[in-house]
């Protein structure tokens, strides 16, 4: 019976949160297999260093992304498995897993070998940033340059379609804002959080507004030229992630961003199913299931 792996690749655990959000509103169920359990050749390469790192040479805090994914979907015969890896700084761990997931396709007799019909994709996810779609579409490019040093890469590839090399497919999803060629996760998020939720998010706001008048903390604020906080005590500072995890905290008490991302009730399966950019993304990631 044919098989379809899909492997997304985000940059943090926000995003990888909020694809699974988004495949959980399309029918997709969380896979809790036992490890031996997953078709062949997951399981042996799930078990296996998959990225070729002597494990005693990773930080204790690294392992998890480098090694597993973060959340592991199925639906029919297709699975998708979500990593968490990073963002610029990781691209030696991208490359190392799409080695590793390519030579699942070479004739080597020693090596973990892909059982027939079994197809596997790979699917980026970045920020836009203040970069844009094309240089994030080559940063893919480029990592795939090293990734599969046998294919005779073209000039230019669409962002919006999966790319053959070899026999992998990869693509990428740029986030950025709805209506412009910048930005990240975030312009997407919040406003799906907001809608219907005003007071809550007004209220957020002006708790955040204290860091400009409280002892603790008005001192070592780092400001931009338009007053907005760049760093709090040397440490980088994001508005837009305050704000999910403060709004966060009133229905999941103490726990992350990311949960508050992937079970809380601000987003809903009837805004997922109206949103552009949702509809986009599964939209992507359709094309490649079987």
């Amino acid at each position: 019976m044919a098989q379809n792996l899909l492997y997304i690749l985000t940059e943090g655990s926000h995003d990888a949160a909020f694809v699974y959000r988004i495949l959980k509103t399309n029918g997709f169920t969380t896979n809790n297999e036992l490890i031996k359990n997953y078709p062949q050749p997951l399981n042996d390469f799930l078990s296996r260093d998959i990225l070729n790192v002597s494990i005693p040479e990773v930080k204790i805090q690294e392992a998890r992304s480098r090694f597993l994914p973060a959340y592991v979907m199925n639906r029919g015969n297709n699975l998708i498995l979500i990593y968490s890896i990073g963002g610029e700084s990781r691209a030696d761990i991208r490359i190392s897993l799409i080695k590793a997931l390519n030579a699942l396709n070479e004739p080597d007799p020693d090596a973990i070998q892909a059982i027939p019909d079994t197809s596997i994709s790979v699917l980026y996810f970045f920020d836009a940033d203040n970069l844009g779609t094309e240089a994030r579409m080559n940063q893919v490019i480029e990592e795939c340059k090293l990734a599969f040093p046998k294919v005779a890469f073209e000039e230019e590839y669409d962002p919006a379609e999966f790319h053959l090399f070899e026999d992998i497919q990869v693509g990428a999803y740029i986030f950025r804002k709805p209506d412009a060629d910048e930005g990240m996760l975030e312009d997407v998020l919040l406003p799906l959080m907001r809608d219907g939720n005003d007071d809550i998010f007004q209220a957020a706001e002006g708790f955040l507004a204290v860091n400009h008048t409280c002892t603790l903390f008005s001192a070592s604020l780092k400001l931009d030229a338009t007053g907005q906080i760049l760093k709090v005590n040397g440490e980088k500072y994001s508005h837009k992630k305050s704000l999910v995890g403060t709004v966060g905290q009133l229905r999941k008490s103490g726990k992350s961003n990311t949960v508050c991302i992937s079970d809380a009730e601000y987003i809903t399966d009837a805004k997922i199913n109206a949103n552009g950019t949702c509809m986009e993304i599964i939209s992507r990631i359709n094309k490649v299931l079987i």
